[in-house]
Formats: structure tokens, sequence, C-alpha cells
């Protein structure tokens, strides 16, 4: 999986790209260790140019999910489709994490 970091108002965009799988989960551990220290009022995952997520990538968001809510700050899921927007819908994970179809629609609202 790729990653690439962007500021998007008072968000940090976190774009990525490829499997959001235990491996990319392993590598990238530290990265999403430090999205809960960043001075934004809130992460958003583009997840546009995800094809597959498993239960380690879930894990990684609701871990980072509970750490900014803890701080009163948000964790937003734009952009998703396919196999991932079927297991967070599975999970109802939506219920919980704000979903977006896309960066304008979230600009829209933030």
């Amino acid at each position: 999986m790729n990653v690439t970091e962007l500021k998007c108002n008072d968000y940090q965009l976190i774009e990525l790209r490829g499997d959001f799988d235990a491996a990319a989960v392993s590598m990238h551990k530290e990265k999403f260790e430090h999205y809960s220290d960043c001075d934004a009022k809130g992460i958003v995952f583009d997840m546009s140019n995800v094809s597959f997520l498993d239960s380690s990538g879930i894990g990684a968001m609701v871990f980072l999910f509970k750490r900014l809510r803890s701080e009163n700050r948000d964790l937003k899921i734009i952009g998703l489709s396919g196999q991932p927007k079927r297991l967070i819908q599975l999970l109802r994970i939506d219920q919980t994490i704000a979903t977006f179809d896309d960066l304008k629609s979230f600009l829209v609202i933030h």
C-alpha cells in the first residue's frame, strides 16, 4: 500500500493506494501512530484507490478513531467502493465513522 499525506482545510488527508491489509498495516504502523499526534482537527482517509480491506486494516482505522475521539478530533473516510465499502457497511463502521462519496462531498460540509 502506498500512502500520501496532504493538508486539506483543518484536516490531514491520507491517500491510501493498494491493499489495506495486515502487511500494509505492519509496514505503515509508525505512520498510523504518528497520525494521532498531528495538530489537525482530524484525519480523512481517502480510500478511493483501495481495492481490498481486511480485519487488520479495520483494526488500524478503529484504533486511530478511538485515539482521535479521546482528543475530541475526527476520523472520516472518503471514496469507499467495492469490497472495502461492503465490509465497512457489513460491520456497520459507517454508522460510527462518517463516510463520504468523494473529497468534494466532504469539503461541502467541512
